[in-house]
């Protein structure tokens, strides 16, 4: 069987095709089983996050199912192939080994050594095990590939830096605000980024901390917990007007603040300046905010200014990570060399067994030996059987 992985991230695909492809938790194990049926692929993964989507496939051919799995990606997402197959990058074997292994380590994220990146991976391994569309190639593929991420994470410094992207959302918030301390941020949703950067927000001496959210109550937790109070949903309008900084990370696949909200807000601002960071992929607000006079609205793909300037982690962090990635590749190569000579070592030691049984037969019928004498050359068959399996195996394997 051979690995193949089909994907794009913010490296090679603009936040607008992201986004038209990203496929949320929910629906994802109907997409996983659409792919597996594809003919020749076997079993199948998806890692869809912020910043990439990547599937990951054991195939019986890698031209045949390629072609085949993006035209079977283009009809689950309602797009035509030609829409994003330029910017795929296709990966199989090794490359694609050590992708996954990178990316588990935090080594190809936006912002390098982030933390969520781990947990996304051991996601979209658990679904795709409650989706029945595992097989051993790709469990041991992500096995290897966690254990490359908890190492990282372990064992160097790489997640020294900012430690998630709500951490990069405050610094870009200072950078274009300054000292936060009088100012007011709305947060949109009350997901893991959010928390992290409301977080963040209160350390930096921010006046006031308002919290939005579809669920009331949700809202009220986190704002007890920060300090900051709560805002129903369908009173965005004031929220907004009073804000300096808003960032929007939900789980909603569309648009939550929409164009005509925030210009209706700027109207109360007196010529206030006001920063939006959008979080989300799919992106949660309009772009068309970005030209409303005042507003500066930042999405994914312009935070890696950001990251670059605020947040480098050292060069001997990322070798050290890259190390590791190494050796885990390494030892999934093995694996999987160990696997599929596995059925061959069996096969000549029935054949090998089955001859020196036979060998053996015809020295007993030839010559009258004592039990002792026959005990003696069968052991010897055995001896000499077992040596020559052991060399067979190791030129196998070399």
């Amino acid at each position: 069987m051979n690995l193949l992985l089909l994907g794009l991230n913010h490296h090679t695909a603009p936040v607008q095709l992201r986004e038209r492809l990203a496929v949320t938790p929910t629906h994802l194990p109907e997409m996983l089983r659409a792919l597996r049926a594809v003919p020749g692929v076997n079993q199948v993964a998806i890692v869809s996050t912020c910043n990439r989507f990547d599937v990951y496939a054991g195939v019986d051919d890698i031209a045949a199912q390629q072609a085949a799995l993006v035209e079977a990606l283009a009809r689950a997402r309602g797009l035509n192939a030609c829409d994003f197959s330029c910017h795929l990058t296709t990966r199989v074997g090794a490359d694609a080994a050590r992708h996954l292994c990178r990316v588990a380590a935090g080594l190809d994220s936006l912002l390098v050594g982030e933390a969520q990146i781990l947990g996304q991976v051991k996601d979209a391994f658990h679904v795709a095990q409650d989706a029945g569309t595992l097989g051993d190639l790709l469990c041991g593929l992500f096995q290897r590939a966690i254990a490359a991420g908890k190492r990282a994470r372990n064992e160097t410094d790489i997640g020294q830096g900012a430690r998630s992207l709500g951490q990069v959302a405050v610094s870009l918030a200072r950078e274009t605000l300054g000292d936060l301390k009088d100012h007011t941020a709305l947060l949109i949703g009350v997901g893991k980024i959010n928390k992290i950067a409301g977080r963040a927000l209160v350390e930096s001496g921010l006046r006031w901390l308002l919290i939005a959210n579809r669920t009331f109550e949700r809202a009220v937790a986190v704002a007890e917990s920060l300090g900051g109070r709560a805002v129903h949903f369908d009173a965005l309008a004031q929220g907004l007007a009073d804000a300096d900084v808003v960032i929007v990370a939900t789980g909603a696949p569309h648009i939550v603040l929409h164009a005509s909200d925030v210009r209706a807000a700027m109207t109360q601002r007196a010529a206030r300046p006001l920063v939006v960071i959008d979080l989300a992929v799919p992106r949660n607000v309009d772009p068309a905010a970005r030209e409303i006079e005042n507003v500066r609205l930042y999405d994914m793909d312009d935070l890696s200014a950001v990251v670059a300037t605020h947040h480098p982690v050292a060069a001997s962090a990322i070798a050290a990570a890259e190390a590791i990635v190494a050796q885990e590749v390494a030892a999934f190569l093995e694996w999987q060399r160990e696997r599929e000579i596995a059925p061959r070592l069996v096969s000549l030691r029935a054949q090998a067994e089955e001859i020196r049984q036979r060998e053996v037969k015809k020295i007993l019928e030839r010559w009258n030996l004592s039990p002792e004498q026959q005990q003696m050359i069968d052991a010897l068959a055995t001896s000499l059987t077992n040596k020559l399996l052991y060399a067979a195996a190791h030129a196998l394997k070399g």
